[in-house]
């Protein structure tokens, strides 16, 4: 099998947890045998990241928008087209229909009202409209992270038959917890509005007798660092490399996101040994609140720093249930994806 995988980014530009999935998606299906090719944006002198054929298209990766024409002219070669929202999933599209070859989208994002906080009152709706065009766009077949994700974008108006969960996997063997957790509340993830960081910090402020230890980078980073009480610390992760040692010693990831599609740090920290605290809707074990309840969150932490026993079936509940996000189960769902979207050029599917 041939597949075109299109994205508005690729390694090693790195924006967030989607060009992980992305670039694991291209690695794992090599490892079966497939022949796996990447067309992006970015430096066109980058001709291979760790094996994996690129071809970059030196432009801003929302003008990606506009590349249907040169999807299309590498679209012949492939017998599958696997892209992902936000950039590059409509005019991966438009070279379907033109070369009647199947389009899988991947959804790597799904921010819905969450847009308005995002890009604010004016770009806000626009983005909402667009977020909720291109889930009832004509794709062979339209992949989720989640199960609730799914939900998301058939309220929104995608097509149920050809919507499907196809959960991320993360790297288990790499995750454990210490022999003796600290008393520590870690947050992971980009500093941004969107993830709840200020959350974090009234939750820190009310939580004295406690660490907080907040590792990310984004726009908020100097501001969480100005107003950070003295029991938090704020560090800057590397983008792409999760902070495996902080989850080792970390009781609680606090993660107070108010939009996800999964949330990779929830498996991670579960892999670790950590309870969580969380107001997305996938399955963990410690609390779970609703986004922006702080009080909420206040009182889940102190539940898990106090309730030795509640802490500890929390843990092990989280290190067996974690075992499901691996990246073979992943590429398992995803060519059994393609083999159903095969003999369905994008458009036809949706017409039956």
């Amino acid at each position: 099998m041939k597949v075109l995988l299109t994205h508005e980014r690729f390694l090693p530009e790195w924006g967030g947890g989607g060009e992980t999935i992305v670039y694991e998606t291209a690695r794992h299906l090599m490892r079966r045998g497939v022949d796996v090719r990447v067309l992006t944006t970015g430096d066109p002198a980058v001709r291979v990241y760790d094996g994996i054929p690129t071809e970059r298209i030196p432009i801003h990766r929302y003008q990606m928008n506009l590349s249907a024409s040169r999807i299309a002219e590498r679209a012949g070669w492939a017998d599958v087209l696997q892209t992902f929202n936000y950039h590059a999933c409509w005019p991966s599209l438009q070279a379907g229909l033109r070369t009647e070859k199947p389009v899988v989208c991947g959804f790597l994002g799904l921010f819905g009202d969450a847009w308005l906080e995002l890009k604010g009152r004016t770009l806000g709706p626009l983005f909402r409209s667009w977020e909720k065009h291109l889930v009832r766009l004509p794709f062979s077949r339209l992949c989720f992270l989640s199960e609730f994700s799914r939900r998301q974008a058939i309220a929104l108006g995608s097509t149920e038959t050809r919507s499907r969960v196809v959960c991320p996997g993360v790297a288990l063997e790499a995750f454990g917890p210490r022999e003796h957790k600290e008393n520590l509340v870690l947050f992971v993830g980009k500093f941004s509005r969107r993830k709840g960081v200020y959350d974090v910090l009234e939750v820190a402020r009310a939580l004295p007798e406690y660490r907080f230890l907040m590792i990310g980078w984004g726009p908020e980073e100097d501001a969480l660092r100005r107003l950070a009480p003295s029991n938090t610390t704020i560090e800057r992760g590397e983008p792409g490399h999760p902070p495996v040692e902080a989850y080792a010693r970390a009781r609680v990831l606090l993660f107070p996101s108010r939009a996800e599609t999964l949330g990779l740090v929830i498996p991670e920290a579960m892999a670790s040994g950590c309870a969580v605290v969380s107001c997305v809707p996938v399955d963990f074990h410690g609390v779970r609140v609703e986004p922006g309840q702080v009080p909420d969150m206040i009182a889940g932490v102190r539940k898990l720093m106090a309730d030795e026993g509640y802490f500890t079936d929390c843990s092990a509940a989280n290190r067996e249930s974690s075992r499901f996000y691996h990246w073979e189960r992943y590429t398992d769902d995803l060519l059994q994806v393609y083999e159903q979207a095969l003999g369905e050029p994008a458009g036809k599917a949706a017409a039956r």
